[in-house]
């Protein structure tokens, strides 16, 4: 993807936290192959010797004087695949009305501050950004999620306000041998609306404690501050100076700006930073931060001197354990990789939108290969799944064939890919010998999702699911054969049956009940394993073999009888929500956008044969959790009724992700929340029942 960046500054990470975030996000995009131009306001207070990035390695980056000066890179605005303007950027309004008009692809806007910027909006300060432009950006990306998301939509008409959170590079922010300095520190820029904190949490205990050691970090405190004698004071610290800092305290403390705990869901830089550290971190208290960061676990709440003190208190042993913890969050859910992903997904249904308004010219697709197109096979492809994997093959602009018997795929799901010229469907079950039309073509790229995947669906007619998993499996086994296609076996976390072991890595081979009624399906699913990694052995065909865990997200059939789907059908239409058992059994749930993104993962993956890969998400949640969560998001008055426990339904259910993180770079990106808000919406609009009201925002959205 080409993307040019207009922000306020990557060169100068001096009295600001945009260089330090623009910096993590634009690398790890870089290394997922993007070709980005940061464009960049010249400014005396970000030049000299305030400049400590100027020439970077992961994008190239040019100044440019003023508006005028600005004019001589609308070529390139022009041809990018996509632009995006930061808050904060001198004469923000203006450039952002020349990038709409110069810009072909979408043009979003990327708010480090949105709950700033939503106030100096209603005082009618239109520094960077004015309201009527929030409907006008293809998307708006906002540091700040939960409720502000939704008043972006409904209040400023945004078509696509997304979070997008800082991040931390676990592997510049680490844990270092360092002795400890201090037992608290803070780092951040003076902030009037902050300072009453910071006096709260950690002026007021050093006054206190004249035996601990404290530290604050950063410019442009006033002179008339009055500093205990135990606060040491750093007028400025690189930010390659961030790790030792955190590193040297015990413990740091984190103080959000007045607007954005009043949004709440806003987490800082210096959050994620100081985790990444596995350094214990004391913060203020907000909306939202429950759903980043475990309180007593992962993280220490503080509203007065007592909770500071008490937290101060911890021993060396328990301080360790809580910043460990912290490290192993942000590893799983908020690295640079983690943001990329978000910002990839994204970027490329904005361009999707905007394609299908214009439909003058096929998709400019952000993730193009850097070769030929490709011509590719997708059985099963008007499924759930396989649909929303059609359109993302379609994006990187390449021919698809989809093939379906429609037992349980559905040609709605096919909406957006029916009207695209390098789209194929092919009514046929793989069961069969393969048509002409199919056993005639010649294919790069064979994905098989071909197989009922819910219980009812695929126990209604056990022998066929067998032979779809089996015949149909051989069927495309051999036409990858002839055709010298790469091959993708889409396998299942049912090949594990009910575990022993927990979580399940791919070397498990699990316990299943062969004779069972759930057999058809998972002995089918081993059987189709065997004849896929058989035939790599015997050099037929390049193969490779994912072990899907379960997934949600829009087109999930609500009458299919998994477990997303009946709770969200159920809530939104206030009937009983059934739970079988007591509901105390636990599921892993990723969303359909980072699983397909973990198909083409391995699909591309040149290595040699990695074996079973798990894909899934690794949070585990209960039944009843769920429950709670999507009656929270709905704002439903359903009664959970319960039903006795289906045979063999699994007691537990997390993958073992470690193989796929290593292998493929691949973690699942979206949050529960966002991804149930997303999913109720859908299934809320395909009933027929949309409120008059738009459903509330998920916590931590």
């Amino acid at each position: 993807m080409r993307i040019v960046v207009l922000g306020l500054s990557l060169a100068s990470s001096w009295g600001n936290g945009h260089a330090v975030t623009y910096r993590a996000l634009l690398k790890a995009m870089a290394a997922r192959g993007h070709d980005i131009l940061f464009l960049e306001r010249e400014v005396a207070w970000y030049a000299g010797d305030h400049r400590d990035l100027p020439e970077p390695d992961f994008c190239r980056l040019h100044f440019y004087q003023d508006l005028q000066d600005l004019k001589r890179f609308a070529g390139v605005v022009h041809g990018a695949d996509a632009v995006i303007i930061g808050s904060y950027v001198p004469d923000g309004v203006a450039v952002g009305r020349w990038a709409k008009a110069a810009a072909r692809g979408p043009v979003a806007f990327y708010d480090i501050d949105t709950p700033v910027t939503l106030a100096r909006l209603a005082r009618g300060d239109r520094e960077y950004l004015g309201p009527e432009q929030i409907s006008e950006y293809d998307v708006y990306f906002s540091f700040t999620g939960g409720p502000t998301l939704e008043r972006l939509e409904r209040e400023f008409g945004s078509p696509a306000a997304r979070a997008l959170f800082c991040s931390a590079d676990p592997e510049a922010y680490r844990p270092l041998e360092t002795a400890k300095r201090w037992d608290l520190s803070y780092l951040g820029t003076y902030s009037e609306d902050r300072q009453p904190t910071l006096e709260r949490l950690l002026i007021e205990p050093a006054r206190r404690m004249p035996e601990r050691r404290f530290v604050v970090a950063g410019p442009q405190y006033p002179t008339d501050i009055d500093w205990p004698a135990n606060v040491e004071r750093i007028e400025h610290l690189a930010p390659a100076d961030h790790p030792a800092f955190y590193n040297a305290s015990r413990f740091t403390l984190n103080v959000t700006r007045a607007d954005m705990i009043e949004a709440g869901h806003s987490p800082s830089i210096r959050l994620f930073e100081a985790a990444a550290c596995a350094t214990p971190v004391i913060s203020d208290v907000w909306k939202g931060l429950d759903q980043l960061f475990t309180p007593g676990e992962e993280i220490v709440l503080a509203r007065s001197f007592e909770d500071v003190e008490a937290a101060l208190s911890a021993s060396d042993e328990q301080a360790r354990a809580m910043g460990a913890a912290a490290r192993r969050r942000i590893l799983a859910a908020h690295t640079p990789v983690h943001r990329a992903q978000t910002l990839e997904r994204e970027l490329a249904a904005a361009i999707r939108r905007k394609d299908m308004i214009r439909q003058e010219r096929p998709m400019q697709t952000p993730f193009a290969a850097p070769h030929a197109a490709k011509t590719i096979l997708v059985a099963g492809g008007a499924g759930f799944l396989g649909s929303h994997l059609c359109d993302r093959l379609l994006d990187q602009g390449h021919r698809v064939v989809c093939v379906d018997n429609l037992l349980t795929g559905d040609m709605a799901n096919l909406e957006h890919a029916r009207n695209r010229p390098n789209f194929e469907f092919i009514h046929h079950d793989i069961v069969q010998p393969l048509p002409a039309s199919l056993a005639e073509r010649e294919f790069d790229e064979i994905y098989n999702l071909a197989c009922a995947a819910s219980p009812p669906l695929y126990q209604a007619d056990p022998e066929h699911t067998m032979l779809t998993s089996v015949m149909g499996t051989l069927h495309l086994l051999r036409l990858a054969e002839r055709t010298n296609a790469r091959f993708l076996l889409t396998s299942t976390s049912e090949i594990y049956g009910d575990p022993e072991v927990h979580p399940q890595p791919e070397t498990y081979r699990g316990n299943v009940n062969p004779t069972g009624p759930r057999a058809c399906y998972d002995e089918g699913k081993r059987a189709a394993e065997t004849l896929s990694f058989d035939y790599d052995r015997m050099g037929k065909a390049v193969v490779r073999v994912c072990r899907i865990f379960n997934t949600y997200g829009p087109r999930l059939s609500a009458a299919d009888g998994r477990v997303v789907s009946n709770v969200v059908s159920q809530a939104l239409s206030e009937r009983d929500i059934t739970v079988f058992g007591d509901g105390s059994q636990t599921r892993s749930f990723c969303y359909v956008d980072d699983m397909v993104g973990g198909l083409i993962a391995l699909m591309a993956y040149e290595g040699a044969q990695p074996g079973p890969i798990n894909l899934g998400n690794p949070v585990e949640l209960t039944v009843n959790e769920l429950v709670e969560t999507v009656l929270k998001l709905t704002g439903s008055r359903s009664q959970v009724v319960r039903r006795p426990l289906p045979i063999d339904d699994p007691r537990r259910r997390r993958p073992d992700i470690d193989k796929a993180a290593e292998v493929l770079d691949w973690r699942p990106a979206t949050p529960l929340e966002e991804g149930l808000r997303l999913t109720a919406r859908w299934f809320d609009a395909e009933a027929g029942h949309l409120r008059n009201d738009p459903l509330p925002e998920a916590v931590g959205a």
